[in-house]
C-alpha cells in the first residue's frame, strides 16, 4: 500500500492515512484491516462515504481454515464498499465459487516499488557456470512451498544448479543455502544476483515475492495455482507436480534469456493510474 500510496501523490491524488473527514473523497481499505468503528459511526451520522475495498484471498484457502474470515470482509464489504478491487482474477473467482458477492466488483493487481526492485545489467552467465535460482518467503506456513522446497533440496542436480532460500522455513537443508528474512533494498540486492525464481506457495492470489522476483528481472518456475499465472504469463513456467518441476526447470535453464525479455510487470504507476480512474467513476456514480 505504501508505493500505491506514493504513486499516488506524484500522479497529483492528495493522500491522507486513517482519516475520517468531509475533505477525504474516497477511502481506500483493505480486507477487514481498517478502523470499523469511524465508518459504522460515519454511517449512523448519515454522512456519504464513498469506500474503494480491496479484497485478496481466500482466507480460507491460503491459511487452510474456515471461511469465517472471509464472510466477515465480505459483510464490511456489503456494508461500506463503493466498489471493490481483486487482486487477481483467480481471487474473485473464488470468493464466488464459494457464494460470496461483493460491491462493483474489478480486477487490479498490485506492483512493487520501483526504487527498490528493478532488474540489474545482465552479463550473459558463462555455460560452465551453475544457475542460480531463489525462493523467498516472510511465513512458514507450510503453504508457503516450504515441503517442496525440501523435496527439492533431495533432489536437483547440484552440479548444475545452486539455490538461495530467504526467509522462514520449519525445514532444514542439506544443499539450499538459507538465509533469514531480509530488508526490501537486501532482498532486492540477492534478487539481482540470482538467475530464476522459484515460487511453490499454495492459493496465493497475487505473490508479493513474485512480483518483487520478477520486476528484478527473475523468470519464474512457479506452482500452477492460484493468481501466479497472472502475474508471471509468459515470463515463467508452471507445475503441477514435483517431477514436472524438474522437467519445467530444465526449459527454463535453457532459455533463460528468452523467458526474461518475456517478463512484464506493471508499474506501480500504471496501477495507481486504474485506481484513479476507479475514483472517479465511484464520485461520478
Amino acid at each position: 500500500m505504501m508505493a500505491l500510496r506514493d504513486a499516488l501523490g506524484r500522479l497529483g491524488t492528495r493522500v491522507v492515512v486513517n482519516r475520517m473527514s468531509s475533505s477525504v473523497d474516497v477511502h481506500l481499505c483493505n480486507s477487514a484491516w481498517f478502523n470499523v468503528d469511524l465508518f459504522e459511526r460515519a454511517a449512523a451520522s448519515g454522512e456519504k462515504v464513498r469506500m474503494i475495498h480491496r479484497v485478496d484471498g481466500p482466507v480460507a484457502l491460503y491459511r487452510g481454515t474456515d471461511w469465517a474470515e472471509d464472510e466477515k470482509i465480505q459483510a464490511l464489504n456489503s456494508r461500506f464498499a463503493s466498489a471493490t478491487v481483486f487482486q487477481s482474477s483467480w481471487c474473485f473467482q473464488k470468493m464466488c465459487e464459494h457464494g460470496l458477492e461483493f460491491v462493483r466488483p474489478v480486477i487490479i493487481r498490485n506492483s512493487v516499488d520501483p526504487s527498490v526492485f528493478f532488474p540489474s545489467a545482465r552479463i550473459s552467465r558463462p555455460a560452465s557456470q551453475k544457475l542460480r535460482l531463489m525462493s523467498s518467503a516472510w511465513s512458514d506456513n507450510p503453504n508457503k512451498g516450504g515441503p517442496f522446497y525440501k523435496w527439492l533440496d533431495e533432489h536437483l542436480d547440484w552440479d548444475r544448479f545452486e539455490y538461495t532460500f530467504v526467509g522462514r522455513i520449519h525445514h532444514t537443508f542439506k544443499h539450499i543455502k538459507h538465509l533469514p528474512p531480509q530488508d526490501s533494498n537486501r532482498l532486492a540486492d540477492l534478487l539481482r544476483q540470482n538467475d530464476v525464481y522459484i515460487t511453490a506457495s499454495q492459493n496465493d492470489p497475487c505473490s508479493n515475492a513474485l512480483l518483487e522476483a520478477l520486476a528484478c528481472g527473475l523468470p519464474a518456475l512457479y506452482y500452477d495455482q492460484g493468481g501466479h499465472g497472472e502475474l508471471a504469463q509468459f515470463g515463467g513456467l508452471p507445475f503441477k507436480e514435483n517431477e514436472e518441476a524438474l522437467l519445467q526447470l530444465d526449459r527454463l535453464a535453457g532459455n533463460v534469456e528468452m523467458f526474461r525479455q518475456c517478463i512484464h510487470v506493471q508499474s506501480i504507476d500504471e496501477i495507481a493510474r486504474k485506481y484513479i480512474e476507479l475514483f472517479k467513476t465511484v464520485l461520478d456514480s
